[in-house]
């Protein structure tokens, strides 16, 4: 059985605000700066939401055999 759109939803959700944190670390390590950091992290958050939820999408439309 496929997972329903709001199943994908929630876990589009929790997987990428975790990214989000990660993301935003990394890019402040290596930059030095909050300002450019929350500006990479924020920017990798909708792409890789927006990404995720389709490639969920397209998983879920696939029959098992």
């Amino acid at each position: 059985m496929s997972d329903s759109i709001k199943r994908s939803l929630v876990k589009t959700v929790s997987w990428h605000l975790l990214h989000f944190l990660m993301a935003g670390l990394i890019a402040l390590l290596i930059t030095h700066r909050i300002d450019f950091a929350a500006m990479i992290a924020s920017a990798e958050l909708i792409w890789e939401s927006i990404t995720f939820f389709i490639h969920e999408r397209i998983w879920a439309r696939i029959r098992k055999n």
